[in-house]
């Protein structure tokens, strides 16, 4: 899901806590609306919905938990994607940025349905360049706002599109998997997961496709009841 255009500097992210996740502009600690300081976005950034980084789960690679959000997608294209749009990608790669001490993956990848879409397959082909400039960019974003430089794992390197493909899929599990009843954030529950455990979804489904049922065949025999007494009413009488 495209959330920062490529050229934008506010910054939007799916909200885990709000109801169906809409993306949200951060705020700063003052309440006002948070951008970036540094420069506009360089890529098209965005995220996989119904994945997780768990800050309990201690990531393979760098050996610390996750930062709480779902995992973050730097789509490489020229063209600037549409806040909100849903894009089919590929996985090239990804950086293990280390942002506060939490892992923060960033995997790289292209819209494979855009015009302008790089005929890249694999890590190897996109321009050691752009990969510098992402990397360099994300390191150093918050330096413009008095913070300290982000770090990477694995010494900067990034991973190839398997090892990435890796890491996306243990993401989406842990969403799946029932420590995600843990995630919070600003003391409300992430996912809907206070709804979920409040009403049992699959019995309150269940008892609306029955109310649907029975109320479509009250309507079916009510139907076939009012023609029958209007084909009564309009038939002649018979003489006895």
């Amino acid at each position: 899901v495209c959330e920062i255009p490529r050229g934008v500097s506010a910054k939007v992210e799916i909200h885990k806590s709000v109801p169906y996740n809409d993306l949200v502009q951060d705020v700063n600690k003052d309440g006002s609306p948070r951008y970036y300081t540094y420069s506009p976005s360089t890529v098209n950034y965005g995220a996989i919905p119904q994945t997780w980084e768990d800050p309990h789960h201690a990531d393979a690679h760098t050996g610390l938990g996750g930062d709480n959000d779902p995992i973050d997608v730097l789509q490489l294209n020229e063209g600037s994607c549409v806040a909100g749009a849903v894009q089919r990608v590929r996985v090239l790669g990804a950086l293990a940025l280390v942002d506060g001490g939490e892992t923060d993956w960033k995997l790289l990848v292209v819209d494979v349905d855009a015009a302008d879409a790089p005929a890249w397959r694999e890590l190897g082909d996109v321009p050691a360049e752009r990969v510098n400039e992402v990397r360099e960019w994300f390191r150093l974003y918050k330096t413009s706002d008095g913070k300290p430089p982000n770090e990477y794992g694995l010494n900067g390197e990034p991973i190839d599109a398997a090892a990435a493909l890796a890491v996306a899929a243990e993401t989406h599990a842990l969403w799946g998997g029932a420590g995600r009843a843990r995630c919070e954030f600003g003391g409300e529950p992430c996912w809907g997961m206070e709804a979920r455990r409040s009403v049992d979804w699959r019995s309150a489904g269940a008892a609306v496709f029955a109310l649907l049922a029975v109320a479509q065949l009250y309507f079916i025999v009510t139907a076939v009841q009012r023609k029958r007494r209007a084909l009564a009413a309009a038939s002649p009488k018979k003489k006895r």
